[in-house]
């Protein structure tokens, strides 16, 4: 009687599926059409999918001549710095520039009251001419003493006095010349000269103030931009094995932006730093620039690099080709069956969008550029010029 109850329901459902057919899309027709293809079936769609290219951009592997840098750090320095200060007192009566005036050696920049100092010029000039008055006159008493004293008329005490007072005056006489030069020459400095061709910065201190030598207040700062040098720190262990030594090194140094494309300017290196910095083991390295276009102001901070060796015939291809994994760089190399393989690397540098190769490629081989992340080991590929974007993709589904 069970053996009954339990056949019963299965003969219905036998039927019931014998005729019922799930709508296209339901699950249930989607898992019965899968239960019921033959395994055997699958392999040809296994073999399709292998078989299905992806698109990707190429990019051969380029052989030229490429120069291999050392990148640094630089501080852009003026070439002089020139700060502006008063060596005498007085009142500043005219500032003879305008803030960020370029000006040259010689240039009047400051005038201060010179009344004083002339006054000073005028007073010892005086006393030198009366002092020159005074040695005449001894002069003359001691040779009419010296004459008198051969005929017994004049004393040896008198003649002494007046051989005395023609020495007094005559270094009465020096006296005065010795300040007639320091006067003169604080006359003269009450006329500030710009020692340096540069460009004035921010005045500090305006006309109609009192100065004091004493002070040493900057009333404005000279710096020489052109040429400008900037400071390059560099790691010590690199500089070896690079090959450069302490001391004077004309090596080529290019200048970048922070961003590391655009050219600020070309220069050279004047000279090496003779000690490394025992905290953080690097070097300083002086690069001087003619800064023509004035694009390096002092205080910037650059890009430097700087030209240790040119390779010859140096195998490059584009950076977006270089893929990092867990053992290191590598890249999807095109075999000649149009198929991929991945390719281990050793990259010397990278600037900009070109990566210079030391190992691993040959010249006549080409690598993937774009669309490496669907690949894998002999994956088929369709070289494209470009890969369609994000956007386009979606306005064409829409």
């Amino acid at each position: 009687m069970k053996a009954a109850y339990i056949l019963i329901p299965a003969a219905a459902a036998l039927i019931f599926g014998a005729v019922y057919v799930p709508p296209p899309g339901n699950p249930v027709r989607d898992w019965w059409a899968a239960l019921s293809t033959p395994k055997a079936s699958l392999a040809p769609r296994a073999a399709r999918e292998k078989r299905e290219a992806a698109r990707v951009v190429a990019a051969p592997v380029a052989q030229a001549d490429v120069p291999i840098y050392l990148s640094g750090i630089g501080t852009v320095t003026p070439y002089n710095k020139v700060d502006i200060k008063a060596q005498v007192d007085g009142v500043i009566l005219r500032l003879n520039f305008a803030e960020g005036d370029d000006v040259k050696v010689g240039d009047s920049l400051v005038s201060i009251d010179p009344a004083p100092y002339e006054a000073r010029v005028l007073q010892w000039q005086a006393a030198k001419e009366r002092a020159t008055a005074q040695l005449e006159n001894a002069k003359a008493n001691l040779w009419r003493d010296k004459q008198l004293l051969q005929k017994d008329f004049a004393t040896q005490k008198q003649t002494d006095a007046e051989t005395a007072l023609v020495g007094q005056y005559t270094a009465d006489i020096a006296e005065a010349e010795a300040q007639i030069k320091f006067a003169q020459t604080q006359l003269n400095s009450t006329t500030i000269t710009s020692s340096i061709n540069g460009r004035t910065g921010i005045r500090h201190v305006d006309a109609g103030n009192l100065v004091r030598a004493a002070d040493n207040v900057t009333i404005v700062t000279v710096v020489q931009t052109k040429p400008i040098q900037v400071i390059i720190t560099v790691p010590a262990k690199a500089l070896a094995q690079a090959g450069i030594s302490p001391g004077l090194a004309e090596l080529p140094v290019i200048a970048y932006g922070q961003e590391g494309v655009a050219v600020l300017d070309r220069g050279k290196i004047e000279m090496v730093d003779n000690t490394v910095d025992p905290a953080t083991g690097t070097i300083k390295l002086k690069a001087v620039f003619a800064n023509e276009a004035s694009k390096l102001w002092p205080g910037d901070f650059v890009d430097c690099k700087i030209v240790v060796e040119n390779r010859r015939d140096g195998l490059t291809v584009p950076s977006i080709a270089i893929q990092h994994g867990p053992k290191g760089d590598f890249v999807w190399v095109i075999r000649p069956d149009n198929t991929v393989e991945p390719r281990p690397v050793r990259v010397r540098q990278t600037l900009g969008e070109t990566a210079l190769i030391d190992r691993g490629l040959q010249a006549d081989e080409q690598v993937v550029a774009e669309g490496q992340y669907y690949l894998r080991t002999g994956t088929r590929v369709v070289i494209v010029p470009e890969l369609p974007s994000d956007k386009s993709d979606v306005s064409s589904t829409e």
